[in-house]
């Protein structure tokens, strides 16, 4: 045998990976899924058990994917997670169930429940179940069970709150997606939620209004509103300091969601989505302007593409003259060439609000083509518009060809991003 082969040789019996610390071990398990956790148990005989102690299980679309091809996954896919679950000889502090759109797939609210109540009793804190399959009608009704729960993503399930529910007094984060609910469910869950700070939830269908007033520590709100009748939406809505507003259905606007009386302790507000080409709403980002008086930094993102609306005047920016001081970043998004009612907010923002540091304005999409005399005219009108603020810089950004001008009082300059 030769020296190389002798070394190669050596080289092999080193376990590199076992002598790690634990710290970094579980460092590198956590990242993985539970497939490959499994796997790990053939490496070697230290290794045989080590994945049944990892906090952390997640079944998602890896795990799911090698069912695509099976007529009726679902008996195996349970016995699979039950097998896991029952071998697994630690605490789970986190685990994630997410299936994917694949028809085939049903789990019945027995094996929900049964793993669930399995994981109440291993401490679980961060719970996370998508149903993207089958339409599963309930909610499993153990997760009531867990409370120990931080965090809590649902998706694709009736909601239901149980006559006896207690709360989840330790949850912090809610995160509902793709839901319907029981009459009264939502509010119920929220207001025994007392420890809530961030929310995170999508309305579909007809829902009338929800009540937040219990819900006293919340101070983080992400709201999409896929429905018609939004009127009185909100109610009660407490001192929230971060809110971001969506929604995706014509028609539905964000004046009649929350009343800008309700968000006067906001420190950050994103509006995605907005059509600014419509007057009330442009007039209600003011409004909330004028009334958010903590407010720090704005974010909108329009999606007005057609720029068939006549312009319009407004008189009412135009008439007042306000003075705010806590505004410092906005950044505002549009993709249509329809610039004016974009430009008539930006004229309010620099002129008013005196701590203002960075307006950013970008306007088109990679591959729309922005007429050149459009962008002079916006160029020319960002040079000369007034501003309460002689340290506020604004940077207008063209996405047609990622040039971006940078106007401070004194003169401009500008940036262009070369990509090969």
């Amino acid at each position: 045998m030769t020296l190389t082969n002798k070394k190669a040789n050596c080289a092999v019996d080193i376990d590199r990976i076992s002598d790690l610390p634990c710290n970094v071990i579980d460092g590198i398990l956590k990242h993985l899924n539970v497939e490959e956790l499994v796997c790990t148990s053939l490496l070697s005989r230290k290794w045989r058990y080590v994945w049944n102690t990892v906090p952390q299980l997640v079944f998602s679309e890896n795990f799911f994917s090698r069912f695509e091809d099976v007529d009726d996954p679902s008996p195996e896919i349970c016995r699979i997670i039950s097998e896991v679950l029952l071998q697994h000889n630690g605490s789970i502090y986190s685990f994630t169930l997410d299936i994917p759109p694949v028809s085939n797939i049903l789990i019945t609210a027995e094996y929900y429940n049964k793993w669930i109540l399995f994981l109440s009793r291993k401490g679980i804190k961060e719970l996370a179940l998508s149903n993207y399959g089958i339409f599963c009608d309930k909610m499993p009704s153990h997760v009531f069970s867990c409370q120990e729960l931080t965090h809590f993503w649902l998706s694709g399930f009736n909601v239901s709150v149980l006559p006896n529910f207690c709360g989840l007094k330790n949850l912090l984060e809610l995160h509902l997606h793709n839901n319907t609910y029981e009459f009264g469910a939502l509010e119920t869950l929220i207001s025994g939620c007392p420890s809530l700070k961030e929310l995170n939830i999508e309305l579909v269908g007809d829902m009338k209004s929800i009540c937040l007033k219990k819900a006293k520590n919340l101070i983080d709100l992400r709201l999409t509103v896929n429905q018609k009748s939004v009127s009185g939406l909100i109610k009660s809505l407490p001192n929230i300091q971060r809110l971001t507003l969506e929604t995706y259905c014509d028609k539905t606007f964000y004046a009649d969601i929350i009343p800008p009386s309700q968000l006067i302790s906001l420190k950050y507000l994103k509006f995605n989505c907005v059509n600014l080409d419509e007057r009330g709403e442009l007039l209600y980002i003011v409004s909330v302007l004028k009334s958010a008086s903590n407010l720090v930094e704005l974010d909108i993102e329009s999606d007005t593409l057609d720029g068939e609306h006549e312009p319009y005047q407004l008189e009412e920016l135009e008439r007042n003259s306000y003075c705010f001081s806590q505004l410092q970043t906005v950044n505002i998004s549009i993709g249509t060439v329809d610039f004016k009612h974009a430009m008539s907010l930006i004229r309010f923002i620099l002129a008013n609000f005196s701590s203002l540091k960075t307006l950013a304005f970008k306007v088109g999409f990679p591959r729309e083509k922005l007429d050149p005399t459009a962008v002079l005219s916006i160029f020319q009108d960002l040079l000369s518009m007034k501003r309460a603020s002689q340290r506020a810089c604004v940077e207008f950004t063209r996405g047609d060809i990622d040039v971006q001008y940078v106007i401070l009082p004194s003169g401009f300059e500008y940036k262009q991003k070369l990509t090969f």
